[in-house]
């Protein structure tokens, strides 16, 4: 009859029709769709803070493509770029939002069915904002780049619930998340100074709860990390110290973003999942997409680290997942890099985990290109090749020096031990980029893989020695062209510096 009748949430029936028409365009197959979901929040969390602030038109791209795949929450990582009128300084030098553009993305959010949170740091990771002048004062470490609060000072606390207060009443949505994440150094500074003491664990319990409430009085939702519940990456005799922390009843007030990265074995998830007992009806999982401290990620981590946390999630019947991408070391990793993974997650979430044909289907990218992709996120370039670009002390040590390395039984420590053992094998590595870029050489590239293209040219040179000044210059430009494509100028900086540091040792042939 020509007709489309729809019932349910129109956001969702309308992103079906649009992934229908983006199939075959300007006809709509005869046919009935029910669909139902197994996770009511759904998220995508991006860390703005420590590289590049998105264009406008980026969130926006960002906001519809969540909106296409159905995604239903959308999570700002700020640390010090937000908006607050009462301390107009604070981010002020790094691209932070304006109040415009921060209605503008909300708005836009909110007109696609998807509600925009904030995500904040109101006691670790505060060293963007411990590290100016005025705030130096509230910070636990001596070194404020350390970035954790001193949480014993009373004027310390203050400020922050400041902070929160005015993300509370800017923000209309109904979850609010405090952070509460990596704060190993609390109490171990200005406040362990104080008593002799360490109070850590108290410390944290009474800031939080402090946070918790905050949030909760204005009739909003507490979102926190779980780590530091859990005594994550402590020392055994830590966790125990820890373990105060997990029996406080607070818990039981917030959303617990219960985050991992690891590759490891769905029971290790069903352990992690359930480290917090009762409290899995509030629990969400927070996988990652594995582009920190990468230019290009780590498809090999982020799937298998999706795939094993969020299987066990559905088992464990957790209400939602948040996916996490954060920008560590200058968020070198361009955004358009993370589509596939955005698109696998919700695949792996609520589909049949055939992320590539559904990916091809809407992107409208041939096979080649999808395993181009793939290869590239490969363990042994995703993990290797900006250590080999830059010519860095990691790659100098391991290939000048060749150390025998030994499993510790720890798992990251391992973990970064076979990426040294990666780089101390020149030949292997030169097999593994030529083989790529011979694949990459007959196919027609996006721009994007296109500088990735270029980025393992000259990695083959680093490895063979035949290096020119000039090549850096030229991939420079062109990283730069695309990071402002899609992200403010606002820290540019600290990606072209390491490019034209490694061309300048290049030119100077120190190495």
């Amino acid at each position: 009859d020509k007709e489309v009748e729809i019932w349910g949430d129109t956001n969702i029936c309308f992103a079906t029709l649009i992934q229908l028409i983006m199939q075959k365009k300007n006809q709509l197959p005869e046919i009935y769709v029910e669909e139902d979901f197994k996770f009511k929040f759904r998220g995508y969390h991006l860390d703005i803070a420590r590289g590049g602030v998105p264009l406008l038109k980026e969130f926006k791209r960002i906001l519809r493509l969540l909106y296409l795949l159905k995604y239903n929450f959308f999570a700002i990582y700020f640390e010090d770029l937000f908006p607050w009128k009462s301390f107009p300084q604070i981010g002020a030098l790094r691209g932070r939002l304006t109040e415009e553009e921060l209605i503008e993305i909300i708005d836009y959010g909110k007109n696609l069915g998807i509600e925009v949170f904030p995500s904040l740091e109101l006691c670790g990771h505060m060293e963007n904002i411990l590290t100016l002048p005025e705030f130096m004062k509230y910070s636990e470490w001596h070194r404020p780049e350390e970035g954790c609060l001193d949480v014993s000072n009373k004027e310390a606390r203050n400020f922050t619930y400041k902070l929160l207060s005015e993300v509370i009443e800017f923000f209309p949505s109904q979850y609010i998340h405090i952070g509460g994440d990596e704060t190993w150094a609390l109490g171990r500074g200005r406040s362990l100074d104080k008593t002799g003491i360490f109070q850590g664990p108290e410390l944290f319990e009474m800031h939080h709860k402090n946070l918790i409430y905050q949030v909760k009085e204005s009739g909003k939702i507490p979102m926190v990390w779980g780590d530091m519940l859990t005594g994550m990456y402590l020392r055994e005799e830590e966790k125990e110290r820890w373990k105060v922390v997990l029996e406080s009843p607070i818990w039981d007030e917030t959303v617990i973003a219960n985050w991992d990265y690891t590759h490891l074995s769905e029971d290790h998830f069903e352990k992690k999942i359930n480290m917090f007992g009762k409290r899995k009806e509030k629990e969400i999982a927070s996988p990652g997409v594995s582009n920190w401290g990468r230019f290009y990620p780590n498809f090999d981590i982020a799937l298998t680290n999706i795939t094993n946390f969020l299987r066990q999630a559905k088992k464990e019947n957790l209400p939602g997942f948040l996916l996490t991408a954060w920008g560590d070391d200058g968020a070198e990793c361009l955004y358009s890099y993370l589509n596939p993974l955005i698109l696998a997650t919700i695949e792996i979430a609520e589909g049949k985990e055939n992320w590539e044909e559904k990916y091809k289907a809407l992107f409208k990218e041939k096979d080649e290109l999808i395993e181009i992709r793939k290869l590239l996120g490969q363990n042994s370039i995703a993990e290797t090749i900006k250590h080999v670009f830059l010519g860095d002390t990691l790659y100098r040590y391991n290939t000048e020096f060749k150390p025998e390395l030994k499993n510790t039984g720890d798992f990251w420590a391992d973990y970064y031990l076979a990426i040294s053992s990666l780089l101390s094998n020149k030949e292997e590595l030169l097999k593994i980029y030529s083989n790529v870029l011979n694949k990459m050489e007959s196919i027609a590239l996006p721009e994007d893989l296109s500088l990735m293209k270029d980025m393992l040219k000259i990695a083959i040179n680093r490895l063979n020695r035949n290096l020119s000044f000039s090549e850096y210059i030229a991939f420079g430009k062109k990283y730069a062209d695309l990071w402002l494509s899609e992200r403010k100028k606002a820290n540019l900086e600290k990606v072209i510096i390491k490019i034209y540091g490694a061309g300048g040792r290049a030119d100077l042939n120190t190495y």
